[in-house]
């Protein structure tokens, strides 16, 4: 029976691991360098050598180790070829931590609930609804132009409006996601902006990767609400990604008002599934829940 195994993340084969990666077209979110940007911890259930794999990452609270989704990374992917029965792996990740709240690309396991993100597969799909229509006429009405701009440019209007309305993010978590994207890669990273009199009032960041232009995250500010200004700033980087025949994916939300603003361009909703369960101790759960 080919050997599962859960391995560190210091004992990981990078070269491996990035082998794996590829082949398996799996999405931006498993990069080594990504997980290291935004997870707490993680280590890796392994395969045989290499042959499937899923990265695991994890937080320590108080000495009980939990499996989590780090923010910002949409879901991690099962890699390569599967065991013949993953009630395996399901029992050795139960082994070693006590709670789960993962998102995964496929269903894997059996507490699976699913999640849904919006793609755009080519231009034929670019359907916009009444409240797009309206907001890209308001645009267009400014006489601004859409413009390339700079990583350092985008993010402190998208980390000021993310501060705003994501109360649970903590002062790491963007400190995380901005060094992930400060550093990241620059010839496949695109940031998109509309500015007036030098005050720059909505933005975008895209990833490209694997043919596939992912919005990352976008931010705009009052006077860019009022004129359609994010609207405008989406259809014209989907055009972007078709232009250059790539498909455009959101990266995917659990609030609804987000997920109507994605379908508003004639996005398609795709599945994920999130795998929760917890086995923590009585006291633990009581203090997580004082904590809240």
């Amino acid at each position: 029976m080919t050997e599962i195994r859960l391995i560190k993340r210091k004992e990981l084969d990078k070269t491996k691991w990035n082998q794996l990666v590829e082949l398996s077209a799996a999405s931006v979110y498993n990069q080594i360098y990504y997980l290291d940007s935004l997870a707490e911890h993680w280590s890796a259930i392994v395969y045989g050598d290499y042959k499937g794999a899923i990265a695991v990452p994890y937080t320590i609270r108080l000495g009980v180790k939990g499996i989590y989704t780090p923010n910002f990374i949409r879901a991690v992917d099962w890699m390569g070829e599967k065991p013949e029965c993953m009630d395996e792996v399901e029992q050795l990740l139960k082994k070693t931590f006590t709670r789960s709240n993962l998102n995964c690309n496929q269903q894997l396991f059996k507490e699976s609930t699913p999640l849904y993100y919006q793609v755009l597969s080519d231009s034929s799909e670019l359907k916009l609804g009444s409240q797009s229509t309206r907001s890209i006429k308001k645009f267009a009405k400014t006489g601004l132009e859409i413009t390339a701009i700079s990583m350092e440019e985008a993010l402190p209007l998208i980390v000021r409006e993310l501060k705003q309305k994501v109360k649970d993010l903590r002062e790491i978590d963007f400190l995380r996601f901005e060094n992930l994207l400060l550093n990241y890669k620059l010839s496949t990273c695109y940031c998109f902006g509309i500015k007036a009199n030098s005050t720059l009032h909505a933005a975008s960041i895209l990833i490209e990767w694997n043919n596939e232009l992912l919005y990352i995250k976008g931010g705009v500010d009052e006077f860019g609400k009022q004129h359609g200004l994010m609207h405008a700033l989406i259809e014209y980087t989907i055009k972007f990604a078709h232009e250059r025949e790539m498909k455009f994916s959101f990266e995917g939300s659990n609030v609804d008002s987000v997920r109507q603003f994605n379908l508003g361009f004639g996005a398609k909703d795709v599945v994920y599934y999130n795998w929760n369960w917890n086995n923590s101790p009585w006291w633990f759960r009581i203090l997580m829940k004082l904590r809240k």
